[in-house]
C-alpha cells in the first residue's frame, strides 16, 4: 500500500489540532526563570546558551539591513571582529548565569533579563 491513507491522515490531523504539543501551543521561552534554569541538565543549558548567543548574533546582523547571503557573511564577520552584543562564549555565560541565579532574590527573574544583566556586568569589568 503505497497510497496515502486518508483516514489515518485525518485522525492524526484531528489529534494535532485538538491536542497540540505544548511547545507549539504555549511557547514559554520568554518566561523561563532561574527556577527553570536550575532544572535543566548541563547539556540542555549549553544548547540553550549556544542558541541564544547565535540567535543574538544573527538578529544583530539582520538589523543592519543585510539583504543577501553574501552580505550576511560580510556583516557576521564584521560583527565578530568589531562587536557582537553578546560577544562571549556560551560557557562564559553559563558560569555567570549559575552565579547570578545562586542568589535567591534573582531566581524569579526571566532568563533573558539575567542574560542582559550578566552581559552588562561583563562589559563593565572589561572597561575597568
Amino acid at each position: 500500500m503505497l497510497g496515502i491513507q486518508w483516514p489515518r491522515v485525518a485522525v492524526l490531523t484531528g489529534l494535532c489540532i485538538f491536542f497540540p504539543i505544548r511547545e507549539i501551543r504555549d511557547p514559554n521561552w520568554f518566561s523561563i526563570s532561574g527556577h527553570d534554569w536550575a532544572k535543566l541538565s548541563p547539556d540542555a543549558r549549553n544548547t540553550f546558551l549556544s542558541g541564544f548567543v547565535a540567535g543574538s548574533a544573527l538578529s544583530q546582523a539582520l538589523a543592519s539591513g543585510v539583504r543577501d547571503s553574501a552580505g550576511l557573511w560580510r556583516v557576521m564577520d564584521s560583527l565578530r571582529v568589531n562587536g557582537l552584543l553578546f560577544r562571549y562564549a556560551a560557557n562564559v555565560y553559563g558560569a555567570r548565569l549559575d552565579d547570578y541565579f545562586w542568589w535567591e532574590n534573582h531566581r524569579s527573574n526571566a532568563l533573558w533579563y539575567a542574560f542582559w544583566e550578566v552581559n552588562n556586568d561583563l562589559k563593565r569589568q572589561m572597561q575597568q
